[in-house]
């Protein structure tokens, strides 16, 4: 079965990104049921948040970050299995409970709920989870596989990888109707596409090996055969759209090892996106841009530690290193560009902490010895 095919390096990536969570357990499952409607518009009971402290990180650059209106929402293992908790400049609470696992995919800042997969035994399902009350609406019938979750930047579509059609296909949900179905996206045969992205112009990037090795493709939401934007005998995978829609930085190991390309979405003027390829045995993963779109961060793992780094686009130079004996990984900006919240082990195990857009004044915000890790921004109602 060849949507089973998948690069070794890819699959480092996304263990190391979740922190041994694995993801993709389903991927071989039989096709689900076929979906049945869901009224969006009917929010389910929530159970009372349970607020665990007052944040001790209530001074210094988080009293700064929560007075500019922000808070963050993230994966805790505290419980036991992964739950949904938010942080704000009062306190943390968990926003979901078992049973079953809660792993957070996207945030649609605008109407402050938080699109979650939600793991009960052998089905996922899509649930949108209100970060400021709790209440939870399902999203999709439960099926083999529902996660990697993306919106779109209006907010108003959601891509994942789905059991629709097959193992691993695409599709596209209008999320915020009442009683929408998600749709599959057009698709490569039965090789499997991953890692969806919605680019501004409304248009999908993802993976697919269906030619033999994984491969970057374009596609439209309204039918048309996908469009092949890489086309090299080793990897590329893991595309990632910038702000203007223009261009998209993706991982490659075309010169032997992980590095960061930059390419245009009509499939001209690809680059590295260092000048410098990096000595050694150290790997470039997880590009992010910055919300100007002028530099995007990256995460370079070697075989004893990880570091966040910052490279100009334009220039093609890294700005600043963070530098520490532990492991920093996973940065995510804030929507103004201020701010970055990423993931370290500085303490001893996975914890969320937020620094400073130049790589200064780290600070950790989550203490629970359970891992705690994938940050995404969102905004508090006054």
């Amino acid at each position: 079965m060849r949507y089973q095919r998948r690069p070794m390096r890819w699959l480092r990536w996304r263990a190391t990104a979740v922190f041994g969570i694995v993801t993709l357990l389903l991927a071989c499952r039989a096709r689900s049921p076929a979906p049945v409607p869901v009224d969006a518009g009917t929010p389910q009971p929530a159970p009372p948040p349970i607020a665990f402290r007052a944040s001790r990180a209530s001074s210094g650059l988080w009293a700064e970050i929560a007075d500019a209106g922000l808070a963050v929402a993230f994966t805790s293992e505290r419980s036991g299995r992964p739950q949904l908790h938010r942080l704000d400049g009062r306190e943390e609470r968990a926003l979901t409970l078992e049973p079953g696992a809660h792993h957070l995919q996207a945030i649609a800042r605008t109407t402050r709920v938080a699109i979650v997969s939600r793991v009960e035994g052998p089905a996922e399902q899509l649930v949108g989870v209100d970060l400021e009350d709790g209440g939870v609406r399902e999203l999709t019938a439960p099926m083999d596989r529902a996660h990697a979750a993306q919106l779109s930047p209006d907010e108003r579509l959601l891509v994942f990888e789905s059991s629709l059609t097959h193992a691993s296909s695409l599709a596209v949900l209008e999320w915020t109707a009442s009683g929408a179905l998600p749709r599959p996206l057009p698709d490569l045969g039965t090789s499997g596409s991953f890692q969806p992205a919605l680019s501004r112009d409304g248009r999908v990037l993802f993976t697919n090996s269906s030619t033999g090795d994984p491969e970057i493709y374009l596609s439209s939401l309204d039918g048309g055969a996908p469009t092949p934007l890489t086309a090299f005998h080793l990897e590329d995978f893991g595309a990632v759209p910038s702000p203007d829609g223009r261009r998209f930085a993706f991982v490659s190991n075309r010169e032997g090892t992980d590095r960061i390309f930059v390419e245009g979405l009509d499939g001209r003027r690809l680059e590295r996106l260092m000048k410098e390829p990096r000595a050694g045995e150290d790997t470039e993963g997880d590009p992010v841009w910055m919300p100007d779109g002028a530099s995007i961060l990256v995460t370079i793992r070697s075989r004893n530690r990880s570091r966040i780094v910052l490279v100009e686009v334009a220039s093609r130079a890294v700005k600043w290193t963070m530098e520490s004996e532990a492991s920093d990984q996973l940065p995510r900006p804030s929507p103004d560009g201020r701010f970055i919240a990423f993931v370290s082990d500085r303490a001893g195990n996975a914890d969320v902490w937020v620094m400073r857009a130049n790589g200064k004044e780290p600070q950790r915000l989550t203490e629970h010895p359970s891992a705690e890790y994938g940050p995404q921004w969102w905004s508090p109602s006054r």
